[in-house]
């Protein structure tokens, strides 16, 4: 068995554990250091989409939430509040969105027991995603020859796809049966995935700076 050392079995905590935390704190320095943290973390990965789509996504949310409690809300303190929540969860978004490989994640927790089945019918749709695209491509084209032209935002495209994957389903459930897949049986992984304790001990020192934020007046 291979080691394979990991951090996204750690990094998925944390977001985890801001994402709950922000949820129910009112902390405009927590906001704004969960902020900075995903620049300097997409920065550091060069995910330029990622630090685009953290500007510009939460952008007009943030501003409308921004406008109705300064107009209708309890003043600008609460609103500055909100709007940099708004950021904060979009931040954490793009850092699981860019920073977490989700095949690898699957497997990790189910290393940690997680059901094989939830985990393998994941992994299957995952896979299937290209073959999905395809069949959307197709469906534009067989609808361009018909002289009526399917728009991305058409329900009856994505209608069609749900059904045409729904039966897919067969295909591959038979597909893993005949590969050896048994949900009840032992697996043998050719990998170990283990996080380093660097790693544990920079989410630990994260987690202790961001709640010492919380005690901080802005």
């Amino acid at each position: 068995m291979n080691t394979v050392k990991t951090n996204t079995l750690n990094l998925t905590f944390l977001l985890m554990f801001f994402t709950l935390e922000i949820s129910f704190t009112k902390s405009l320095e927590l906001n704004i250091f969960i902020v900075l943290l995903s620049i300097i973390f997409l920065l550091y990965k060069k995910s330029w989409y990622g630090l685009i789509g953290l500007f510009l996504l939460p952008l007009i949310p943030a501003l409308s939430t921004y406008w109705s409690v300064m107009v209708h809300g309890s003043g600008s303190s609460d609103a500055w509040l909100l709007f940099s929540r708004t950021f904060a969860f979009a931040a954490l978004g793009m850092m699981f969105a860019f920073g977490i490989d989700l095949e690898e994640l699957l497997l990790i927790l189910e290393q940690k027991k997680a059901p094989q089945s939830f985990i393998y019918g994941i992994l299957v749709v995952l896979h299937a995603i290209p073959d999905i695209k395809r069949e959307i491509i197709g469906l534009k084209n067989a609808s361009l020859l018909r002289g009526k032209k399917m728009s991305a935002f058409s329900p009856f495209l994505y209608l069609k796809t749900i059904f045409i994957a729904f039966n897919w389903r067969d295909q591959y459930t038979e597909a893993m049966i005949s590969r050896g897949f048994d949900d009840q049986g032992k697996r043998q992984a050719s990998l170990d995935f283990q996080t380093p304790k660097l790693y544990l001990l920079a989410s630990a020192s994260l987690i202790i700076l961001g709640n010492s934020l919380l005690f901080i007046s802005f």
